[in-house]
């Protein structure tokens, strides 16, 4: 009979513990933008990832607007808290950018006696830099931000700004700071980041096929001559005598990043459709065709010549399409924050507004 009564108690234990985990598990089935909250202090709080819209909007404020503050910075421990749940979902099909925004203003105290794999600090920061920059989820790599402001407790200004660098992806990406205005300021222009980082622009120029090996130049700056261009793609036309498959070869991107060459058109009758994938400048804004041109140099010519009859209303097509994103907002509660403790929430709450903003939902 106490056998029985084992088995059961047992079977009671691991149906409950599989609810438990299959609740805490977040659902990443639709498509979106999934933000998880860290909070860290002697212990950490979390919220976990979960689709940003409206309604989820208000619920993450109200829970950064909840947390307090408490002796203790288990900074590391609360990076590495954040990477296991980013880690462990099944991330959306359309996953394009992970990433996490870390706030601190001190140095961490005694993360190592929260992971028994650990035996100092130094050994489980090594182990976390080592893992931000080498994990991935599904094929997308991690992107680490770290954000400081150096409380007035920390005497080892180097070291501070050293642990920034381990706590992120890549130098660009460390943010050391005076003051709060700043963080907001930071977080705001993160959250811009993220939205490219996490959406196509794909720009789709109509023109019609012109002859083998001609050169083409695609301006957008509103130029009057090919030569005075600051920003424009060109590349040689290229197409298959037998097939009729044809492609934009050696491609240069001026003033632009980088979309890649070959380019593969489309055919429509006697029209070619040239897709450039997130078309963005050197500054990351987007591109728009409100001026651009087409300039064509044929194998005998002296100098370019613009096609009058491309029109940069009717021959030109821009797409924008946010795809799915994972972002872990690790944030410091320790008490050493002091008077800054609010406002680093209200820089929270609106890094969640900016984004959100950006999501379309």
């Amino acid at each position: 009979m106490k056998k029985h009564l084992y088995l059961i108690a047992a079977m009671l234990l691991t149906m409950t513990a599989m609810t438990s985990c299959f609740k805490d598990k977040p659902d990443t089935s639709k498509e979106g933008l999934y933000v998880g909250i860290i909070g860290f202090n002697d212990e950490i709080q979390s919220k976990k990832l979960t689709l940003l819209n409206e309604a989820s909007k208000e619920d993450m404020k109200d829970y950064i607007n909840s947390l307090n503050m408490k002796p203790g910075t288990a900074l590391y421990h609360a990076v590495n808290t954040a990477l296991e749940k980013i880690e462990s979902i099944t991330p959306p099909q359309d996953l394009i950018n992970v990433s996490i925004v870390t706030f601190t203003d001190g140095l961490d105290q005694g993360s190592y006696m929260l992971n028994e794999n650990y035996n100092s600090n130094n050994e489980y920061l090594s182990a976390i830099s080592r893992k931000i920059k080498s994990s991935y989820v599904g094929d997308v790599p991690i992107s680490a931000y770290a954000v400081g402001v150096r409380g007035s407790d920390v005497n080892n200004a180097t070291t501070f700004h050293q642990n920034l660098e381990k706590l992120s992806s890549k130098a660009e990406n460390v943010y050391e700071v005076a003051s709060m205005t700043e963080v907001s300021q930071i977080f705001s222009s993160i959250a811009e980041d993220l939205y490219h980082q996490s959406s196509s622009w794909d720009v789709t120029l109509k023109a019609p096929a012109p002859d083998q090996r001609t050169r083409i130049r695609f301006t957008f700056d509103n130029v009057n001559n090919a030569e005075d261009s600051q920003q424009y793609i060109e590349g040689t036309f290229i197409i298959n005598n037998n097939t009729h498959e044809a492609k934009l070869n050696e491609v240069h991107y001026v003033g632009l990043q980088d979309c890649g060459s070959p380019i593969y058109p489309t055919s429509e009758g006697i029209f070619q459709i040239f897709t450039f994938s997130n078309l963005f400048d050197l500054e990351g804004n987007p591109v728009y065709t409100t001026n651009t041109k087409e300039w064509i140099w044929y194998p005998q010519s002296s100098e370019w010549g613009v096609n009058s009859e491309f029109s940069p209303t009717s021959n030109t097509v821009v797409k924008e399409e946010f795809k799915s994103a994972l972002i872990m907002l690790v944030l410091d509660c320790s008490s050493s924050l002091g008077n800054d403790f609010q406002s680093m929430k209200s820089a929270a709450c609106q890094f969640i507004e900016t984004l959100n903003g950006k999501t379309h939902q």
